[in-house]
């Protein structure tokens, strides 16, 4: 039961830290939004490591935490920029496939997924497609091909973190954590240093957005402790539930409506997500 709440709520703060995310990049420069959430998850992540964390692991996992760390900020830099310039209600659904990337490695690496699993990425394929099908509504209510590519991308990037996340957390995962968001944020840093971006963004913003930065790599700790305490399947299917939140609250507060064949198309994503995760 312990394992179920902490999973859940990982999925609530999740979809929240990605709507409120995704809010704050319509006003605000997109690298000041992404810079400013890796400081709070920066801070977090390394708060649990001296609360939780164990001794140094070394460097051995290394080359795994770099690729986390790049997957994280592909993942966070095309999220925020879809969710800004797109319907919330979609984009986030399709940025919830990530788990078709993980399957991938596996298959490369000799492993085959059960037929409930392939069922699940054809499934959320469709998802995809039937999200993407221009529907009624305003100009901001419809996907471009720009926020579906962005949350395609997002998709991929947060799979690729995953499993480097998942490969290095073998020696200890608030470690793991600690080391991809600090690659993301040295990798952030050189863009800013190279593009110099005008900076112009209120205290509120910035206190708002090291605090959503905060919660989503607090949702990431959470369901990192709920794995390894109950089943992996289960955990996976309760968290990977996030975009219903990020549904829900673009409907409450932005009065996002969508056409019932993109009503069907998020359903499908969702679904083909829950099957990847059980098979």
């Amino acid at each position: 039961m312990t394992a179920i709440a902490l999973a859940f709520t990982a999925s609530i703060a999740w979809g929240c830290s990605d709507f409120l995310g995704g809010l704050r990049a319509r006003r605000v420069p997109l690298l000041s939004v992404v810079g400013l959430i890796l400081v709070g998850g920066v801070a977090i992540a390394l708060v649990t490591v001296v609360v939780a964390g164990g001794p140094f692991p070394g460097f051995g996992p290394l080359w795994p935490v770099l690729v986390s760390g790049v997957g994280s900020i592909v993942a966070f830099t095309c999220l925020f920029k879809a969710l800004a310039i797109g319907p919330m209600s979609i984009v986030a659904p399709i940025s919830a496939t990530y788990p078709i990337v993980p399957v991938a490695v596996g298959l490369a690496q000799g492993e085959r997924p059960s037929a409930l699993q392939a069922a699940g990425m054809a499934i959320a394929v469709a998802g995809v497609i039937l999200a993407a099908a221009s529907g009624g509504g305003t100009a901001r209510q419809r996907l471009s091909a720009l926020s579906l590519g962005l949350a395609v991308l997002a998709a991929l990037g947060s799979g690729v973190m995953l499993t480097g996340l998942d490969a290095a957390s073998e020696a200890d995962p608030y470690w793991a954590l600690l080391g991809a968001r600090c690659v993301s944020f040295v990798l952030l840093l050189a863009a800013l240093v190279v593009l110099r971006p005008a900076r112009k963004t209120r205290g509120v913003d910035r206190l708002a957005l090291v605090g959503i930065g905060a919660l989503d790599t607090g949702a990431t700790g959470l369901f990192a402790v709920a794995s390894t305490i109950g089943y992996l399947s289960i955990v996976a299917v309760i968290a990977s539930l996030f975009p219903v939140m990020t549904v829900i609250l673009a409907r409450l507060v932005l009065g996002e409506r969508i056409a019932r064949h993109q009503e069907v198309g998020i359903a499908g994503a969702l679904g083909g997500v829950a099957l990847i995760a059980v098979g």
